[in-house]
C-alpha cells in the first residue's frame, strides 16, 4: 500500500469540512466556562504596604561601641526587610492570626497547622526593589480580606516592639550586672594605687602620670587589637591580609609593652587600671540609662504605607480570562476530534 502524502492543503480540508464541529465545541466550552465561573465562589484580595525602617535599630549604644573597638557589625548587614518578612511568615504569626479571625472553624481545619496551610496559600508577601514589603490576602469575604492584612501590619509592630524590647531588657539586666562588678573593681583598684603608693613611697608624679597615660593607651590599642582580631577570625581565614596586619599589630604592641621599665610599668598598670574602670563605670552608666530608655520606649516600628481598603471588585474568578483560556483549548480539542474523526473514516473505507 502507497503511502499518502499529505500537505497543508489536506489539513486545511479537513478542518474546513469538519468546522461545525470546532464551532460546536468551541461554542460549548466558552458556555461552559462563563456558566462555571459564575457559578465559582467570588474571591477578593486585600493589599496592605509598608515601608520598613532604613536604619536597624542599635539598642543601648551597642553599635558604636563596637564600632569604636573595631569591629563591624554582623546586624547591621541584615536587611530590615528579611526581618520583617521571617516574622510575617513566622508561625507565631500565623497562630496569633488564626486565633484573631477563628480561622481555624472558618477554614474548617481539623488542626491548626492545617489552617496554617490554608493561610499561607491566601497569603501572598513580596518585596519590592525598594523594600517596600506588600501583603495581600485572598477571601471570599472582601472585609475580611482587609481585615487580615491590616492585622498583619499591626501585629508585626506589635512583635517587633515586643523584640526590641526583650533585647533592652536583657541589656539592661546585663549592664546592670556590669556596674556592680565594675564597682567592686574601682574601688580595689583604688585601694591597690593607694597601697603602691605608700609601700614605695611614691607620688603620681608629672612624668609618672605621662607614662601611665602612655602605657594605657598601648595597652588599649593591644586589646582593641585583640577583639578585632578574634572578631575578624570567626569569618576570615588565616591567610586573610586584614588578619595578617592585625597579628603584626599584635606582635608589635606586645614589644612596646615589654620595653617599658618594671617600676613605671607597675605604677602606671595601677594608675591606667583605676582611670580604665573609672571611664568604663561612667560609659556603662550612661548605656544602662540608654538601655532603661529603650526598654520603655513604646513607638512604631513599622511604617505603614498603604492600609488595606475593603476590595470593591472581585479578584477571581476571572470570567473573560476563563472564556478565553476555555476557547483556545477548544478549538485545539476540535481540531484534533476532527482528524481523529477523519482517520477512523479512512481507516474504516480502507477496510
Amino acid at each position: 500500500m502507497e503511502e499518502k502524502e499529505i500537505n497543508i492543503y489536506d489539513y486545511w480540508l479537513v478542518i474546513k469540512k469538519n468546522r461545525r464541529l470546532i464551532i460546536l465545541i468551541f461554542l460549548v466550552s466558552i458556555i461552559l466556562a462563563m456558566i462555571i465561573s459564575l457559578l465559582m465562589p467570588k474571591t477578593y484580595r486585600a493589599t496592605a504596604s509598608i515601608l520598613p525602617p532604613l536604619e536597624t535599630t542599635k539598642i543601648g549604644g551597642l553599635e558604636t561601641l563596637m564600632s569604636a573597638a573595631g569591629i563591624n557589625s554582623i546586624a547591621s548587614q541584615v536587611s530590615t526587610a528579611d526581618i520583617f518578612v521571617g516574622i510575617l511568615k513566622s508561625n507565631t504569626m500565623a497562630d496569633e492570626i488564626i486565633g484573631k479571625f477563628n480561622l481555624q472553624k472558618l477554614y474548617q481545619c481539623k488542626t491548626r497547622q492545617d489552617a496554617r496551610k490554608v493561610l499561607e496559600k491566601r497569603t501572598e508577601i513580596k518585596v519590592s526593589k525598594e523594600k517596600i514589603i506588600s501583603i495581600s490576602i485572598l477571601d471570599r469575604d472582601p472585609k475580611m480580606a482587609a481585615d487580615i492584612a491590616n492585622f498583619y501590619i499591626f501585629n508585626l509592630d506589635r512583635l517587633n516592639q515586643n523584640l526590641n524590647i526583650t533585647a533592652a531588657g536583657q541589656m539592661r539586666k546585663f549592664i546592670e550586672c556590669r556596674l556592680e562588678e565594675t564597682k567592686q573593681i574601682l574601688r580595689e583598684a583604688e585601694e591597690k594605687l593607694k597601697s603602691y603608693q605608700i609601700g614605695h613611697k611614691v607620688l603620681a608624679e608629672k612624668d609618672v602620670q605621662e607614662a601611665a597615660m602612655v602605657t594605657g593607651q598601648i595597652q588599649g590599642r593591644l586589646i582593641a587589637a585583640r577583639v578585632e582580631l578574634e572578631a575578624k577570625k570567626k569569618y576570615s581565614t588565616s591567610e586573610n591580609p586584614d588578619i595578617i596586619k592585625l597579628q603584626n599589630e599584635v606582635t608589635e604592641i606586645e614589644k612596646a609593652l615589654i620595653s617599658i621599665p618594671p617600676l613605671e610599668t607597675e605604677l602606671a598598670r595601677l594608675i591606667r587600671e583605676f582611670k580604665t574602670h573609672e571611664t568604663v563605670y561612667g560609659l556603662l552608666i550612661g548605656q544602662y540609662e540608654q538601655a532603661k530608655i529603650d526598654e520603655a520606649r513604646d513607638t512604631p516600628t513599622v511604617q505603614v504605607l498603604d492600609r488595606a481598603s475593603i476590595p470593591e471588585k472581585k479578584y477571581k474568578p476571572k470570567i473573560s480570562v476563563n472564556m478565553a483560556i476555555s476557547g483556545v483549548m477548544s478549538l485545539f480539542l476540535g481540531v484534533c476530534v476532527s482528524f481523529f474523526k477523519e482517520h477512523i473514516r479512512e481507516f474504516v473505507n480502507e477496510k
